[in-house]
């Protein structure tokens, strides 16, 4: 094989990110919010819009365990699928969870997918923007971003205006049934 023929290829290689919780499956799991001595408790997709208040401190340690129950999210799990198994593509679990291996190991008993997981421990959206715009600069173009967090969205969003020659869809999952990759 000839090195333009290379190059080409790698130029073709698209990168296809998936968010986990309120995106592939509805996990059975809570957020533990404490402030001034209360403590309270948060779904994934409340805290996907809760505006942190002054003194809040998070504990994530539902999203540390093997994931017992949940609902797959069907529709995008097909698109999960799909990309999986293009030849020239790249799926990615990119979650805000401190431990990747309970998604992956949720993907492989439940759906046989063997996908490349990173977890930012960190719910921070401009994590994840960085983490997308670390993967433009290694040569991804052709990027498919979907989550179920609008912050996330939009913070993955602005990198259009830094890439304006790079592929970047930033899809807020809602509307994930309607995209062909």
């Amino acid at each position: 094989m000839n090195i333009t023929k290379l190059l080409k290829e790698a130029k073709a290689q698209k990168l296809r990110i998936f968010d986990f919780d309120d995106t592939l499956a509805k996990v059975k799991a809570n957020i533990y919010v404490r402030n001034n001595g209360e403590e309270f408790t948060l779904t994934p997709a409340e805290f996907a819009v809760y505006e942190p208040k002054k003194g809040d401190s998070f504990n994530f340690k539902d999203f540390n365990a093997i994931i017992k129950k949940a609902i797959p999210i069907k529709t995008n799990i097909e698109l999960l699928k799909k990309a999986a198994a293009e030849p020239n593509t790249r799926a990615t679990i990119l979650t805000a969870r401190l431990l990747g291996y309970p998604v992956k190991h949720f993907l492989k008993k439940n759906f046989n997918l063997d996908i490349y997981v990173v977890a930012l421990g960190d719910a921070d959206p401009i994590k994840k923007a960085n983490y997308i715009e670390n993967q433009i600069k290694k040569g991804y173009h052709d990027i498919v971003f979907i989550d179920d967090s609008i912050k996330n969205v939009r913070a993955v969003e602005s990198l259009k205006i830094k890439y304006p020659n790079v592929n970047l869809e930033a899809i807020h999952t809602t509307d994930a049934e309607h995209i062909d990759l």
